[in-house]
């Protein structure tokens, strides 16, 4: 493992919040006596430890957290799916929260189908779009930047 999974994630940007700018020597610090155990996400704060190291938290950058900070945010606005025409080709496709490019759509299923089971609104299904072309992190796959009808905000423009 190379990178942590979402839930180590979570568990590294919370720890931050909570703990303040001297978060990564506290961090090592309970790491060190065992009282990692004890916080909130705590399993996920171990296996951060177990699999990545005390010199992978040393060297992570301020910016590498911020931007899974903001992945995370962006995710948690999100379905779990929906559905979307493919800019070009209008070849209608499926979209994962979370995961890079498209899926074919299945046999059987239409985007309405998808949408609907998914509760798919036009700003989250344009922010989908970005984020699975973009990454998940880029201020695109917020869809708060969007409005009801999938199109961007006035005051997102730049």
């Amino acid at each position: 493992m190379t990178e942590p999974d979402d839930d180590m994630w979570r568990a590294l940007v919370d720890f931050r919040a909570r703990h303040g700018r001297r978060w990564k020597d506290q961090l090592s610090m309970k790491w060190m006596n065992g009282q990692d155990e004890s916080e909130p996400l705590g399993g996920s704060l171990r296996r951060v430890r177990n699999h990545l190291g005390p010199s992978w938290l040393c060297d992570l950058e301020k910016s590498i957290l911020d931007a899974a900070e903001r992945r995370l945010a962006n995710l948690a606005k999100l379905p779990e799916m929906c559905a979307a025409h493919l800019p070009g080709t209008d070849e209608p496709i499926v979209i994962k929260r979370g995961e890079k490019g498209y899926w074919p759509m299945p046999d059987g299923m239409t985007i309405e189908a998808i949408n609907a089971t998914f509760d798919a609104t036009p700003a989250q299904i344009t922010a989908m779009q970005a984020g699975s072309m973009f990454g998940w992190d880029v201020p695109g796959a917020d869809p708060d930047r969007y409005d009801a009808d999938g199109n961007l905000l006035h005051s997102a423009r730049r």
